[in-house]
């Protein structure tokens, strides 16, 4: 059976190939993936990333998440409106949707982008999926940052001359009543309130791309400065004097705080290997033990930190609370199905962590 009109030939693809159905329950689907993909929210690609990761926390949250609602209405919609789906019986098949839909948003929103990277955690968690999810979000991240940064055309800020719409015949002026002036009255006003809600509007837009331009140069500035200084605010320090082990953590949660849009600059790697930040393996629980219970405090006050799609600022959180460089661990390796020995490359570590904190705290 062909595939329904505007379907992607990717989903048709991957869902034929998986489920060995290409009819009218694929048609289903498709037209419940793109519905999802059209009204997904921040909490949305959350519940998406735990259902294409299969993350030992369940879509539906954990005690203190109130994911509930939202993971319902994921069901609901990338089903299809399907009555009879149910989340452990069909628990491939809404693996495979959700990662459908989180790939149809990847040229548009940063978050989903962001999520899929940081829930992958650079390679410690591997995912049986019909495509490349995560080099997808890798593409989709350089794109984005790239668009982003695009200046605007001078003549795209240019606002043309509003026409009012309106005319009156001359000859039927001097017979007109008190009635029908007043209907041409109304009319003038009409058209003349349309031109101006016209120009209005325009000027919103042109307002909304230069301040989004301004904070683009702010934030720009504002990294070259902090490179150049060469100085970590928050534990002041130099770059250099900076334990090896808390590098990535401190660097890159100082450059998410000088981001003002997501998913941040394309060059955030060469900064951070230019701050210092090397190559070599550092173990995540070294990391956040060697950064402190306090600076782990600060560094960890989003509501939104999960254990399935920022990890580390999980690890940083369940840190300051225990209070312990020991106690954390076995509770953190639990939610987050990684290991207490897992090892990354620092400046991949500081990348996730970047990522992590630019998917909590910064607007798309």
């Amino acid at each position: 059976m062909a595939k329904v009109p505007g379907m992607s030939s990717d989903f048709a693809g991957w869902y034929t190939d998986t489920f060995m159905d290409e009819g009218a329950r694929r048609d289903m689907r498709w037209k419940g993936v793109v519905e999802l993909a059209g009204k997904a929210t921040h909490i949305t690609v959350e519940v998406l990333a735990r259902l294409a990761f299969r993350t030992v926390v369940p879509a539906s949250g954990r005690k203190g998440e109130s994911l509930d609602e939202e993971y319902a209405s994921v069901l609901s919609t990338i089903s299809g409106g399907d009555p009879y789906i149910d989340g452990v019986r069909d628990a491939r098949e809404l693996q495979v949707l959700a990662a459908a839909t989180l790939s149809r948003l990847l040229g548009t929103m940063p978050d989903a982008a962001l999520v899929v990277t940081t829930a992958a955690a650079g390679g410690l968690r591997k995912v049986n999926l019909p495509m490349d999810l995560v080099g997808l979000a890798e593409s989709a991240i350089i794109a984005l940052s790239a668009r982003k940064h695009i200046r605007q055309n001078e003549e795209e800020l240019l606002l043309a001359a509003p026409k009012v719409a309106f005319a009156v015949d001359g000859d039927n002026l001097a017979t007109m009543q008190y009635e029908q002036f007043r209907t041409h009255f109304e009319k003038l006003h009409g058209a003349a309130s349309a031109a101006i809600e016209r120009v209005v509007t325009a000027q919103n837009r042109v307002v909304k791309q230069l301040h989004g331009r301004i904070r683009l140069g702010e934030e720009e500035l504002q990294m070259l400065w902090w490179l150049t200084g060469g100085h970590s605010k928050s534990v002041n320090k130099p770059f250099g004097k900076v334990p090896d082990a808390a590098r990535p953590l401190v660097l890159a949660e100082e450059l998410g705080e000088l981001t003002n849009v997501s998913p941040g600059p394309g060059s955030i790697r060469a900064m951070l290997a230019r701050a210092g930040v090397g190559s070599g393996k550092v173990k995540l629980s070294d990391a956040v033990n060697t950064v402190g219970a306090e600076w782990a405090k600060s560094a960890s006050t989003s509501a939104l930190i999960s254990p399935a799609t920022t990890p580390i600022h999980f690890a940083l959180e369940q840190r300051s609370e225990m209070g312990s460089t020991d106690a954390w661990q076995a509770g953190w390796s639990s939610l987050t199905g990684l290991s207490v020995d897992a090892q990354l490359p620092s400046a991949k570590l500081a990348e996730l962590f970047y990522r992590e904190h630019v998917f909590l705290y910064v607007e798309s």
